[in-house]
């Protein structure tokens, strides 16, 4: 069990609140009216919190690092950062080297996110959908008609040609 600053700390909801901008607070604030049920649930529940938390002792995180990882949650989650920049996100907020980064993403897509994947996907996929690459439909491939060559006039009068009209 956390601790209620600890709660404060490492949620996603709270993380950085107190070094994060104004601005940045207030458009989070208002984005998250519109987030579904589950992931707000998950960036305000008791255990999210402990398993960022669990998941910062595993990796040896300190408390802001592991505050950081909280932070890039939230980012990934409500779709302002494309989970394809996880890894990178993550290794920057905590200072962990990319193959850790990588691993650390991997525990929070299975273990933090599992409850509300659904939803993370859908708004990743509405707010990147570049990056998702639309499904391709295959155009078949015609080739240009090949105009075959005459044959020569037959001087008999009784053929005709029909091909060209």
């Amino acid at each position: 069990m956390i601790s209620h600053r600890q709660y404060l700390q490492f949620s996603p909801y709270f993380a950085q609140q107190d070094i994060e901008k104004t601005d940045d607070r207030i458009k989070f604030l208002k984005s998250f009216d519109n987030l579904p049920q589950p992931i707000k649930d998950l960036l305000t529940s008791l255990d999210t919190t402990e398993k960022i938390t669990n998941a910062g002792k595993t990796f040896g995180l300190d408390e802001f690092d592991t505050e950081s990882l909280s932070f890039a949650i939230r980012k990934i989650a409500t779709g302002e950062v494309f989970i394809g920049n996880g890894v990178e996100l993550i290794a920057d907020e905590t200072g962990l080297p990319p193959e850790r980064a990588k691993s650390v993403l991997g525990l929070v897509v299975n273990e933090i996110f599992a409850p509300a994947l659904e939803d993370i996907k859908k708004i990743q996929t509405s707010k990147f959908p570049q990056r998702f690459g639309a499904p391709i439909q295959a155009q078949p491939q015609v080739p240009p008609p090949v105009k075959q060559p005459e044959p020569a006039q037959n001087d008999n009068p009784n053929v005709i040609n029909l091909r060209n009209r």
